[in-house]
């Protein structure tokens, strides 16, 4: 079976088949429902393969989350992220954010079955949480800090907001979109995608109370 929505880890042939089908299968049914078989069977390989190469069912896991979280990590989360925040140029705070925001739809689109398998297993399991703090967190507020300083030193942000609680604001509203839009499209469609970010942008710069003077969002 094809598995063109799930990204190649560099590994050995049969060892990459066994991750991509788990992935699928654990993603699809969760990890306690799964079966080896039902992952050998998607893989295209026997059983008894699968134990050449993992002892049990949650080594498979192990693998995939080590291997998910060294993929995702490096430059396919970091790069987008990078390239936005650290060259805003004289771009408007809301463009930045947006373009920011589409990245990060982008990537979860291309990598939606990996990723929720890690976020899954991360809600019981400490080392999991802290490689996802250690690589990914940490890197990505330190480069949210630097773009902080250099939008601070034009006007557009105000000085006085902590850039950690603004990367976390800006972190769980990216988040509620993607849930909603992944988990829960059906219970709550959004509207046209690029109407329903300038909307939440709205609310993120300007917040909820009313304004004395008109103010728009400029992206």
């Amino acid at each position: 079976m094809e598995h063109q929505d799930i990204p190649g880890f560099g590994l050995p042939e049969k060892e990459e088949k066994i991750l991509k089908s788990a992935i699928r299968i654990f993603s699809e049914k969760g990890f306690s429902a799964s079966t080896t078989s039902e992952i050998a069977k998607d893989a295209g390989v026997a059983e008894g393969t699968i134990f050449r190469y993992f002892k049990t069912k949650k080594d498979i896991l192990r693998g995939i989350l080590i291997q998910g979280i060294n993929l995702v990590s490096g430059k396919i989360i970091m790069d987008g992220v990078e390239k936005i925040l650290n060259d805003p140029g004289q771009k408007e705070l809301g463009t930045v954010i947006k373009e920011l925001i589409y990245d990060r739809l982008k990537l979860v689109d291309t990598f939606f079955p990996l990723a929720r398998v890690i976020m899954t297993e991360a809600v019981f399991h400490d080392d999991v949480r802290e490689a996802i703090y250690n690589n990914v967190v940490v890197k990505a507020l330190d480069t949210f800090r630097r773009f902080h300083a250099k939008m601070a030193e034009r006007g557009m942000i105000r000085q006085d907001v902590n850039p950690d609680l603004l990367f976390r604001t800006i972190l769980a509203n990216t988040a509620g979109l993607i849930a909603q839009r992944k988990l829960l499209g059906n219970r709550f469609p959004t509207e046209e995608l690029d109407i329903e970010i300038d909307r939440m942008l709205d609310v993120m710069l300007f917040g909820i109370v009313p304004q004395k003077t008109d103010r728009s969002l400029e992206v």
